[in-house]
């Protein structure tokens, strides 16, 4: 017996500061305000600080900085939003510019765009457009292999 392919996605669109995540529903665990994050002295950039998330303290990280882009301030909008990783081996936080939105997706809202030769990087699957925006498809797995020595994943 075949399965045919669901008409519709509902994922989470998540707002970074000059474009947007895509997520499966299934990887986002639980959105947090900032004031559970402690500033940490030493790692990259990109690695804002640790959350404070159930028993865990999660790495805090700003995916703009680890795609080489100069790491955007927090304000008092910037969620943590806390990802599972495909193989739910690995949990940390990605800080978005707001409280991301769950879309529906299918063949119409979603078109696929070229990425641009600086985002060919192991950390993005692909770029689409939805409707008006542009979203990046990160290769969570690999972020998790990034943050891993910082924290609790």
């Amino acid at each position: 017996m075949s399965q045919s392919l669901p008409s519709h996605i509902y994922s989470v669109m998540v707002s970074l500061v000059d474009t947007s995540l895509i997520l499966p529903n299934s990887a986002v665990v639980e959105v947090l305000g900032q004031d559970v994050m402690r500033a940490v002295e030493d790692g990259p950039a990109w690695l804002l600080g640790q959350a404070r998330w159930r028993q865990f303290e999660l790495p805090a990280i700003s995916l703009e900085g680890m795609l080489g882009q100069a790491v955007p301030p927090m304000d008092r909008k910037c969620r943590l939003v806390v990802l599972n990783t495909p193989s739910q081996a690995a949990a940390f936080a990605v800080v978005a510019r707001s409280y991301p939105l769950i879309v529906t997706l299918n063949e119409v809202a979603l078109k696929p765009v070229e990425l641009a030769e600086d985002e060919a990087a192991s950390l993005v699957l692909s770029r689409v457009k939805v409707a008006n925006r542009s979203a990046l498809i990160p290769e969570l797995d690999a972020m998790a292999d990034l943050v891993r020595p910082y924290g609790e994943v």
